[in-house]
């Protein structure tokens, strides 16, 4: 299990998404509550028709849009990473091409063995949000609640210098790599003429990944709010950020809610 989760994470730092979080807190007190206002439009999923309004199309089977199963809050998204990754892929793949919608989902088929094949233990799954402006010279909180029976979930804060793709997989190298295949016909020659997948954002941020004392029902706050985000300190062209929540191992079913973005009183100093 560790050999596996290793892997991934080693992916993840060759992919450039893998960064050290932000320090952790030494009590384990739930963050007070922020009444600062969410630049996060739909943060808590309770707006859309089919997939919720502000963030990635759901598809049905690895993220799914639904009411909270202890019946105490709204909508929530709910994550599967213990669907095989050929099954993952393939669904995908419609999606990504708009030939199906989340509510034509097929039926996973139920894994075993140690499940090194399951997108839980290659890809994780990918969440994203759409763009969300930003100013140069701000800093910011980014805070959730999640709800996991198993996976661990890691979070960033991803900025770019314009507006790109917010298409289905826009920004998922190894997925979008498979459907150049799938279009080929044939497995890609990485060794000669081969122009790999470059994502076009400029700055990352990890979400300080540890629980606090759970909430209600067994959702517990993950927040990164003991070492502000500040996205244009290093990268002053950046002027829209996402959130990339990306569930991983051990396969199971995890659950998203109230993901905020707010402005960190301190200005960054000039230099």
């Amino acid at each position: 299990m560790t050999f596996r989760i290793s892997l991934l994470a080693f992916a993840l730092l060759c992919a450039g998404l893998l960064v050290a979080p932000a320090d952790e807190k030494k009590d384990d007190k739930p963050p007070k509550k922020d009444e600062r206002p969410n630049l996060i439009p739909n943060g808590d999923f309770e707006k859309g028709k089919d997939t919720p309004e502000g963030w990635q199309q759901v598809d049905g089977l690895t993220t799914v849009w639904v009411d909270d199963p202890g019946k105490k809050r709204g909508k929530v998204i709910k994550f599967d990473t213990d669907v095989y990754q050929s099954e993952g892929y393939a669904w995908w793949t419609k999606i990504a091409k708009g030939l199906a919608r989340a509510k034509d989902a097929p039926k996973k088929t139920i894994t075993k063995g140690d499940k090194y094949d399951t997108l839980a233990g290659l890809d994780g799954v990918w969440y994203w949000s759409n763009f969300i402006p930003v100013e140069k010279g701000k800093a910011y909180w980014l805070t959730m609640d999640v709800k996991s029976e198993g996976p661990d979930v890691m979070t960033w804060l991803v900025g770019y210098e314009k507006k790109e793709s917010e298409e289905f997989g826009a920004d998922a190298g190894a997925f979008l790599e498979y459907m150049m295949e799938k279009k080929l016909g044939k497995p890609l020659d990485r060794k000669r003429n081969f122009d790999g997948f470059i994502n076009k954002y400029v700055f990352r941020a990890q979400i300080n990944a540890r629980f606090s004392k759970p909430l209600a029902d067994g959702w517990r706050v993950w927040t990164r709010d003991t070492l502000p985000i500040r996205p244009t300190k290093m990268t002053p062209k950046v002027r829209f950020v996402r959130v990339l929540v990306l569930p991983y191992w051990p396969p199971g079913v995890a659950y998203l809610d109230n993901v905020r973005l707010t402005e960190h009183p301190e200005e960054e100093k000039k230099p």
